[in-house]
């Protein structure tokens, strides 16, 4: 009686997927001896004690890094994710798992189901994962992008999963910048940058293409990195007007930049108003730009890159900008930093004042990135 109630404790700790295969082989009649039940208890109890236990260590919400516009293959090892594609036609869409380490050696505990949301990984779910693998179900009302993450402890150190997009209705929409700085005698430097709404760095293949004649001609493909950007240096003349296309694929809709035209020494114009918070940037009209009232350190004059500002990242030391509204004047570009990351991941602005440098300083994104460009008055 004692050994019947080990083995039922012992089967229970194999989780309910190793429970049932057992069932099924018994049902099938492949266990007709009392010799042969005794080898399919014995494969339960080596499956049990070849597994790691990953003591429980949930996830904070963390700062997304890239993703990429087409899935990725998962690896043979470590923590895998796997989802149907689409949620139509499921109430809760199934997401399951397997964790594994050293080839064989199953890792068996509970991780974290986390959803891209904004710049952040959230935890949206847990997910038991035994020795056969786990399940959970999730009801999924958009598209979005998904995780597993653990936390770390004293037998598995912290990690995380490939991702996994799944489709409910629309593909994510995401945006493309495009720039273009003179590099020379008949040459230009084209950026690229490519992001989700939320701002985290998408990698994948861009079209770069040319206005020739009224009509847009592909010129070269790039790919853009974990930093959301891609260079690539061309023939091109002031003036030369260049975009990216991204067609659409599995996750992301059909996206194309604004214009990028190779700036020259014209003069380049930006309305300024004045703005108190996050939403009043967000509600900048097309190409206008805000001096931003709260910060103190310096003069910050901001807004979107995706809003027809992407062009500031792009202007070569010397060119001149006039504002007007607010700052009103003539400037002149003196100098400029890209600085890894956005928000508040730049710190105090004070870190990117400029001091007696300068006297207005634009911000707008690039991509991922932040760019600080420093103006000096000259009328």
């Amino acid at each position: 009686m004692e050994d019947r109630r080990m083995w039922s404790r012992l089967l229970a700790g194999t989780g309910a997927a190793a429970l049932a295969a057992a069932a099924g082989f018994a049902l099938l009649g492949g266990a007709s001896s009392a010799d042969e039940a005794g080898e399919l208890r014995a494969k339960v109890t080596a499956s049990v004690e070849k597994s790691v236990i990953a003591e429980p260590s949930p996830v904070d919400d963390q700062p997304a890094e890239a993703v990429y516009a087409e899935p990725e293959e998962p690896g043979d090892e470590g923590l895998v994710l796997s989802a149907p594609e689409e949620a139509n036609g499921w109430d809760e869409v199934p997401f399951s798992a397997t964790w594994t380490a050293d080839g064989a050696q199953t890792i068996v505990g509970t991780v974290d189901l986390q959803q891209l949301d904004g710049e952040s990984w959230t935890t949206v779910a847990d997910l038991d994962i035994g020795a056969a693998g786990g399940e959970t179900e999730l009801e999924v009302g958009r598209s979005g992008i998904y995780r597993l993450a653990y936390g770390g402890g004293d037998t598995v150190e912290a990690t995380s999963s490939n991702d996994v997009a799944v489709v409910s209705g629309e593909l994510m929409e995401s945006w493309i910048t495009a720039t273009a700085a003179p590099a020379g005698d008949d040459a230009a430097e084209i950026t690229a940058t490519w992001t989700t709404k939320g701002g985290v760095a998408i990698v994948g293949e861009l079209e770069l293409q040319r206005l020739v004649d009224d009509e847009w001609e592909p010129v070269s493909t790039v790919t853009t990195g974990a930093d959301s950007t891609a260079e690539l240096e061309i023939d091109a003349s002031i003036g030369d007007r260049f975009r990216f296309v991204y067609p659409g694929g599995s996750r992301f809709e059909a996206v194309e930049s604004d214009d990028a035209v190779v700036i020259g020494a014209d003069v380049r114009t930006i309305p300024v108003s004045t703005c108190q918070n996050g939403t009043d940037i967000d509600n900048l009209p097309y190409g206008a730009a805000c001096h931003y009232a709260p910060v103190t350190v310096d003069t910050f004059v901001v807004a979107h890159d995706y809003l027809g500002n992407a062009w500031w990242n792009a202007m070569p030391m010397g060119t001149v900008v006039e504002l007007e509204g607010r700052e009103a004047g003539i400037y002149e570009v003196v100098d400029r930093t890209i600085a890894p990351g956005r928000g508040s991941a730049l710190g105090a602005a004070s870190n990117w004042a400029c001091g007696d440098a300068c006297d207005v300083i634009l911000q707008t994104c690039q991509g991922s990135n932040t760019g600080f460009t420093w103006l000096r008055k000259i009328d």
